[in-house]
């Protein structure tokens, strides 16, 4: 795909500058990225391209290079001593170094679609205190090969990432916390720089586990005003390819520990952030994930009923988040579970 790039001002009313930093992570991308790059400088809107480079084991800090000294828009970062260190210190990193008023995202080996910032533009022209504005996200597969493995993977019900409904600003955390109303991805996210003073930056702490981004959304949702654009048609498409890490093959264990390291993380900071009702909702996901996706060996699977699986699973998780202790609704979970095992095994009468 060829992609012309501009040089025209912003279309949005002068009344907002609208000028936007567009931050990409760059791993192992060298035949991605210069298609990255040219999709955002095709975009009116884009100030800047802000690119980090992660030790790829490719060519990519080449291709990078090449395209710093063919369009001035675009500036080339590396961590400290040219190490590795994952997708999300890459963005703060980007964020940190990017100078427009509005920041926005975009992966490596995805691309923007045209006019991928009109609407986004038109909300923040018309609501001033609108802190963040998310869109959809397509998927465009590379091949037959990628297509299959993607659809071989938890992420096959993926089509289009986005918000299946509309949702006011204020309710946004917790819908994203519950689940079942979509998500919002990276690529169709802009945010206004000022709402990182309330949020703070991605958690480098999970940085390997796929989901710092998700993490940063619920944060940006807890604090900020978050508005949606174009929930109904892409403005962005995800790229599905054989080095996808979220199709790649995982075991149920990988899978929950990860999860599990999301939801403490963003219990967590809304515990230090003061945060009590956002505090008790991440509490209740994490009780969620655990009741229903916390592995346990076979043998134990085979040997006990419901309740007593349930005990297993509550009476094990300190040992993995000792926080969960100081929850009352831990407490609760537990009593109602072992009482269910007194109900069922023990005061059932037998025959």
């Amino acid at each position: 795909m060829s992609w012309v790039v501009t040089s025209q001002t912003s279309r949005v009313d002068s009344a907002v500058d609208f000028s936007v930093s567009v931050v990409v992570p760059v791993y192992n991308a060298a035949r991605f990225v210069t298609e990255a790059v040219e999709s955002a400088l095709a975009q009116p809107e884009t100030a800047e391209v802000i690119l980090v480079e992660d030790a790829s084991p490719d060519n990519s800090l080449g291709v990078c290079r090449s395209l710093t000294e063919k369009y001035d828009k675009v500036r080339l970062y590396q961590h400290p001593g040219g190490v590795n260190r994952g997708a999300g210190p890459s963005r703060n990193l980007g964020m940190e170094r990017s100078t427009c008023g509005f920041i926005a995202f975009l992966d490596a080996d995805d691309y923007y679609l045209p006019g991928r910032f009109s609407r986004a533009g038109s909300i923040f022209n018309s609501n001033p205190d609108c802190d963040a504005v998310y869109d959809a996200v397509g998927i465009h597969f590379e091949d037959d090969m990628a297509k299959q493995r993607w659809l071989a993977s938890n992420m096959a019900v993926v089509q289009m990432t986005t918000m299946t409904r509309n949702v006011p600003p204020e309710d946004l955390f917790g819908v994203l916390t519950k689940g079942g109303s979509g998500h919002i991805h990276l690529d169709g996210l802009v945010i206004k720089r000022s709402i990182l003073e309330a949020s703070g930056d991605m958690n480098d702490e999970i940085a390997d586990t796929l989901h710092e981004d998700t993490d940063f959304i619920l944060k940006l949702a807890a604090v900020g005003r978050m508005l949606p654009g174009s929930i109904d048609k892409p403005v962005a498409m995800r790229r599905a390819h054989a080095e996808n890490r979220v199709s790649a093959p995982r075991s149920a264990a990988s899978v929950y520990r990860d999860k599990m390291r999301l939801r403490v993380a963003t219990y967590r900071w809304c515990r230090k952030a003061g945060l009590r009702d956002h505090q008790r909702l991440s509490f209740k996901r994490m009780l969620m994930t655990c009741e229903r996706e916390k592995p346990l060996s076979r043998g134990v699977l085979g040997r006990a009923g419901k309740s007593a699986q349930a005990v297993l699973k509550l009476v094990s998780w300190p040992l993995d988040c000792a926080d969960v202790l100081r929850e009352r609704q831990y407490w609760y979970e537990l009593g109602s579970s072992l009482w269910g095992i007194i109900r069922n095994d023990l005061l059932r009468p037998k025959g």
